[in-house]
């Protein structure tokens, strides 16, 4: 992670809306934050540990809808408050969270947020409602572009790398299990659980060559190592390597290098003399 790429965007952001900016990891944590404290009103709901616990809830609520969403999604906390989250993602692999809150969207909501926070907490936790912060909603719904224009500018930068394994790199692990398979596009992306373009577009992006070029490169370095080793028939590494007949894998096989399967296997033996 380029904390301080981050950091820097996370003020940025925070001056031009007077939101707290965070950013979370996939398992919703809070990673890093402008301002580092969060509002008077947040601040005095954390400190109320079934609050906490509750509000987190709503949060990882958000995140999932905005996960599902394939983009920002705007919300509002128990109490009533405005927030947003973004997803990031690193080589098509979701990396994090940017998220925006919380804000009143009219006096009124601060009042009855304010209100509301002492119900729950049985008068432990008071904070004035003029200590909440109101952002009218066509303002809060431009700022809520910017962060998504933001977060969009984190994911295409990388600057959250992902830990886990990208789509690409499971791409590649799926196709080394299944060289004796006949390969789709399709079956790889129901096996990852993403889209088509997705896959296509991190897999080209990270090596250089298209799915499907990678995957009869493969098959056929297989097909090289077997036919050179001699202990089994043409027609059976064919089979091995996921071709649909010995006819057609010697018609690939030609067509890469210039000679059928056959032939490579007299001059590897002839080399090896």
């Amino acid at each position: 992670m380029n904390k301080q790429e981050i950091t820097s965007v996370l003020s940025e952001l925070y001056k031009i809306t007077g939101f707290r900016m965070s950013l979370h990891g996939t398992d919703f944590e809070e990673i890093a934050a402008f301002p580092i404290e969060g509002s008077p009103f947040c601040t005095a709901v954390n400190k109320i540990d079934l609050e906490h616990s509750r509000c987190i809830e709503c949060d990882k609520i958000a995140c999932t809808k905005a996960l599902n969403s394939k983009g920002t999604h705007s919300y509002k906390c128990r109490y009533g408050l405005s927030g947003a989250v973004s997803p990031l993602y690193h080589l098509g692999t979701l990396t994090g969270f940017l998220m925006m809150g919380q804000v009143a969207d009219s006096r009124e909501a601060a009042e009855r947020a304010a209100e509301l926070l002492s119900e729950k907490t049985a008068g432990r936790a008071n904070v004035p409602s003029d200590l909440i912060k109101i952002v009218d909603p066509d303002t809060a719904s431009s700022y809520i572009k910017i962060m998504t224009i933001c977060a969009h500018y984190l994911t295409m930068s990388n600057a959250m790398n992902s830990a886990k394994p990208t789509v690409a790199e499971l791409a590649k692990e799926y196709i080394s299990d299944n060289l004796d398979k006949r390969i789709l596009i399709s079956d790889i992306c129901d096996a990852l659980k993403c889209s088509k373009s997705t896959l296509l577009t991190t897999f080209k992006k990270q090596y250089g060559v298209t799915v499907n070029s990678y995957i009869t490169e493969t098959k056929l370095d297989l097909a090289k190592g077997l036919l050179y080793e001699g202990k089994m028939t043409i027609s059976e590494i064919a089979e091995a390597t996921g071709f649909s007949d010995q006819s057609y894998f010697s018609k690939v096989f030609s067509a890469k290098y210039g000679i059928p399967p056959s032939e490579y296997r007299s001059s590897a033996k002839i080399t090896e003399q």
